[in-house]
C-alpha cells in the first residue's frame, strides 16, 4: 500500500515525519497543497492528512466516487491526539490505518462505521482480509443491516470455513451466522426465504440461481484462479482477453475469481497480455524460465509442444505458468487453444 502524508503547519510536519518513520510514505507540505492532495487521491492507496477534517472534506468531496475505488483517507490533528478514519474505512483499509496511526502518535483512533462500533462482523473487511472480490456490493448493506439488527445470516460455501475463516466460526458460535454447504443454498434459495445469505465460491453458476427478492444474497469470489497465457508476438488485447474470459466461462469460473495472469519472460512485454491484466485488475506475474525447466512435465501430464519449445525454450508456457503461479496448485484447464493464443487455469492452494 503506497501512502502519502500531507501537513500545513510546522507541528504537523514533525508529526508527519514521525508517522512516516514507522509507516513509510511520501510527504507533502503546504506548497501547492490543494493540487497535490487532489492528485494524490488518484495516485496513492492511502492519504494521511494532518489538519482540520473540514479542509480535507472540501478539497476531496468532488473526487469521491465509490468505496470500492476511493483510497483510504485518515485525518489527524497536529498533536496526534485523534486519528479519524474519514473515507474507505473497510475496503480501503482506513479503519486499520487510523488505528495504526493512533498507536504511533500515542493518540486515539476514531472509527464510526456501524459494524465496528457494534462489534459485528463486516463482510467487506472480511473479503479484503481473505482476498475475495465482492460481486454485488449493493447487497452488502442488507447483510450488515441484518447483523446490526441481530438477525441471523446464512453463509454458504464448500470450503472448510471453520478452518479457513476463524471469524466465521466465532460468529457461528455466537449464533449470528450459520455456515452451510453450497448444496443447501440451491435447496433453500430456490424457494421463498427471508434469511439474508452470503455465498463464498469461485464458480460462475452460483449467481445464476433463482433467488427471491425477499432474500438478499451477497456473493464473495475468492481470488484463487491463476491464468497462464501464451501468445504469438504482438497479439492485440481484445482477442487475448476474449479467449481468457471464454475459457473461464467454459470452466464455470467467475472472472472476479482471477488471482493473477502469468506468462514467461519472453512475453513480459506483450501489450495484449499487459493490457488484459490491467483491464481485469489483476497482477501480471512473470514466471522464470528455469522454474518451468525444473518441472517434471511428464508427471504433470500436461500438453507439450516441440514447436513452442523451439520458439520459447520451454515445452509448456500457459499451463506451466498457471501451475507455478498457483503455488503448484490444481490444474483446472490444460492449454485451451485459440488462434495464436493459449490459455490455462490453475487453482491456488488454500
Amino acid at each position: 500500500m503506497n501512502t502519502a502524508y500531507f501537513y500545513l503547519t510546522d507541528e504537523g510536519g514533525r508529526l508527519a515525519h514521525k508517522l512516516a518513520a514507522a509507516h513509510p510514505g511520501d510527504i507533502y507540505n503546504k506548497e501547492n497543497f490543494k493540487e497535490n492532495l487532489q492528485a494524490g487521491f488518484g495516485k496513492y492507496d492511502s492519504l494521511i492528512c494532518i489538519m482540520a477534517t473540514g479542509i480535507v472534506v472540501r478539497i476531496l468531496a468532488p473526487l469521491i466516487v465509490h468505496k470500492t475505488s476511493d483510497p483510504a483517507v485518515v485525518v489527524l490533528d497536529q498533536k496526534g491526539k485523534y486519528a479519524i478514519s474519514l473515507l474507505s474505512g473497510h475496503l480501503g483499509g482506513a479503519n486499520d490505518l487510523a488505528r495504526e496511526m493512533a498507536v504511533i502518535s500515542g493518540g486515539e483512533a476514531v472509527i464510526t462505521t456501524a459494524t465496528d462500533v457494534a462489534g459485528e462482523l463486516s463482510f467487506d473487511t472480511f473479503a479484503k482480509k481473505h482476498d475475495m472480490a465482492i460481486e454485488n456490493i449493493g447487497q452488502l448493506k442488507h447483510i450488515s443491516g441484518a447483523l446490526l439488527s441481530e438477525k441471523k445470516v446464512n453463509v454458504f460455501t464448500d470450503k472448510n470455513a471453520a478452518e479457513l475463516y476463524p471469524e466465521l466460526a466465532k460468529e457461528q458460535k455466537r449464533g449470528m451466522i450459520a455456515i452451510l454447504p453450497l448444496s443447501e443454498f440451491f435447496k433453500t434459495y430456490t424457494i421463498e426465504s427471508n434469511i439474508p445469505a452470503v455465498v463464498i465460491d469461485e464458480r460462475l453458476f452460483v449467481s445464476n440461481s433463482t433467488v427471491p427478492q425477499a432474500a438478499p444474497v451477497l456473493y464473495l469470489r475468492p481470488r484463487t484462479i491463476c491464468a497462464g497465457i501464451g501468445c504469438k508476438r504482438n497479439m492485440e488485447q481484445k482477442p487475448i482477453e476474449e479467449a481468457l474470459l471464454q475459457t473461464l466461462k467454459e470452466e464455470g469460473i467467475h472472472p472476479l475469481s482471477l488471482k493473477c495472469i502469468a506468462t514467461i519472460p519472453l512475453k513480459s512485454d506483450e501489450p495484449g497480455i499487459i493490457g488484459t491484466a490491467a483491464n481485469l485488475n489483476v497482477p501480471l506475474q512473470i514466471i522464470p524460465t528455469e522454474e518451468i525447466e525444473n518441472l517434471d512435465i511428464s508427471q504433470l501430464g500436461i500438453q507439450t509442444s516441440e514447436f513452442v519449445a523451439s520458439q520459447t525454450g520451454v515445452l509448456s508456457v500457459s499451463t506451466a505458468c498457471s501451475y507455478l503461479a498457483s503455488g503448484k496448485g490444481e490444474i483446472l484447464k490444460d492449454k485451451a487453444k485459440y488462434k495464436g493464443i493459449t490459455i490455462a487455469l490453475s487453482k491456488a492452494r488454500s
